[in-house]
Formats: structure tokens, sequence, C-alpha cells
């Protein structure tokens, strides 16, 4: 299998935040979302959270390999204790059949907003609604595609219970799409998610912390339509087992998980997703 190299600027980028999170000051970190599923804990009123990621994902099937990397920054700033406006910066490095292609991304806007905040003796309950916009920054005229050509919307509900020992999660989101370069429109998606986490050893508050994370992750798409024709090789559902682990050191976070496919119902022929794998390294000032 050939495998798409990772630019040495990419590798850096990585290194370098994750130098800064190593001389991380007494702040505490932020609140354990899951890794694959958006949660409703924020940063603080007035924060800044820097977050430099790595994903890779590969589907395979009907005579096709894929292979995607990314290196993503993302920024989430506190407007206000339950207000935040955030920013994904992607560069993606993508296979497909020996084709390659490489450079920016879509650029994604985010805002969420707590709506609900029930704090009682070790345990909080809180409920967001998201916001985003995913604009058309990627170069769609490469082969493999870096971006869609389309500006796309998603809009969402999340739910999250956190205790001392126990996490639970739900996520439902739409993301309603636009059409692209090419005439291409891609189906409109829907996203359901249920996290179960767990707190295997009850640590001071400013000591070494992690939460162990197991998510059902579900995702349903439309059919793509081309030219005013729906694309029968396209759509359908797909469902992932998500293990992963979120541990925080102060105002220092690292997020690893991998995505499973355990199931799935796609139309037509269609490559099907092999795996898909997520890291991250966040720092709050």
């Amino acid at each position: 299998m050939k495998l798409p190299y990772m630019p040495a600027m990419q590798a850096s980028l990585i290194g370098a935040l994750l130098a800064v999170g190593m001389v991380a000051t007494a702040k505490p970190g932020a609140a354990h979302n899951p890794i694959f599923t958006p949660g409703p804990h924020l940063v603080y009123g007035g924060g800044l959270e820097v977050t430099a990621g790595y994903s890779r994902k590969r589907a395979s099937g009907a005579g096709e390999r894929e292979t995607e990397q990314e290196v993503e920054l993302e920024l989430e700033y506190g407007l206000t204790a339950d207000w935040t406006a955030e920013m994904e910066l992607p560069y993606l490095d993508k296979d497909s059949n020996d084709s390659g292609s490489s450079g920016l991304g879509d650029i994604v806007l985010r805002s969420r907003y707590r709506f609900l905040r029930l704090d009682t003796p070790g345990l909080q309950r809180s409920a967001a609604v998201l916001g985003q916009v995913k604009l058309p920054t990627g170069d769609d005229g490469r082969t493999p595609r870096l971006g869609s050509g389309s500006t796309d919307f998603v809009g969402g509900l999340l739910y999250g219970h956190e205790s001392r020992r126990w996490y639970y999660n739900l996520a439902a989101r739409y993301r309603l799409n636009t059409e692209g370069g090419g005439g291409l429109e891609k189906g409109d998606r829907q996203f359901l998610d249920i996290v179960g986490g767990v707190r295997p050893v009850l640590s001071g508050y400013l000591e070494p912390d992690a939460v162990v994370f197991l998510e059902l992750n579900w995702e349903n798409a439309g059919r793509d339509n081309l030219a005013g024709a729906d694309v029968a090789n396209s759509g359908g559902w797909e469902l992932f087992l998500s293990p992963g682990i979120f541990a925080t050191y102060r105002n220092v976070a690292l997020r690893t998980g991998v995505q499973i496919p355990i199931a799935h119902g796609l139309n037509g022929t269609q490559s099907e997703s092999d795996y898909r794998f997520k890291f991250e390294v966040k720092y709050t000032f």
C-alpha cells in the first residue's frame, strides 16, 4: 500500500504545540468532551483554547482505495461563559488509487451556545446548541479533491452528564450541503451519537486525570445529485464503535481514539470505511 507522506511543516506544527503544552502552568484544563462526538462543555468566558490535531482515515472496496491524512489547527474563544466562537484550519494529504494531492482544506466556522447548566455536588448536566458553516476554501479541481466547492451548514443539539466517575453524552446533528464544483451536490447528512465514559482513577483537581470513552457514532447520507440527477452509487449509512481516551494535566489535554466500522447500509457499489483515527493536543490559556 502506498502511504501519502506527511509534510515536514505538518509534523513541525504538531511538535511545536505539543512542546508549548508541556510547559503549562497551573491553570486547570477544560472539561472532558468525547473524542468524536461534539459536547456541551465550553472554554470559559474570555478563555482561548488552541488544538493541534492529526487524523487519518481509510476506505476501500469497489476497486477503490482512499486514504486521507489531516493536520488541523483549531481555535476556540469564550465569548461568554456559555457561548463560544470556533474555527478549524485543515491541511489535507489525500491518496486515491495512487493519485495524490495535498493542501488547504475547507475551513470551518462554528459556534456553540449552552442554554442549560445544572450543577449539584459531584454532578454537572448541560445542554447546548451548535451552529456551523463550512467554507469552500479547499481546491475542488484537484484529483482527489481537497474541498467540496460548496458552502455547507450544520445544526445540532448536544447533551452532557458528567459526574466524578461517569460520563454520558448524546448528540444529534443535521448537515445541509449545497451545490459545489462541477454541478455536484453532496447528499445531506445526519449524525447521531451515544457516549459513555468512566474515570478509572478519581484524581485530585490539580493531578493528572484521564477519562476512557466508548462512543457509538451513526452517520447517514442522502444520495448525491449531479446536474439534477441522483447518483446511484452514493449515500447510505455507517455505524462506528469508537473507543478513546481524554487525558489532562492542568491546562494541557491529550485526546485520541479510533472509529471502527461495525455495520453499514450503503447504496449501490461504494468503498466502505476501514477505520478513522484521531490524535489531538489541547492547550487552554
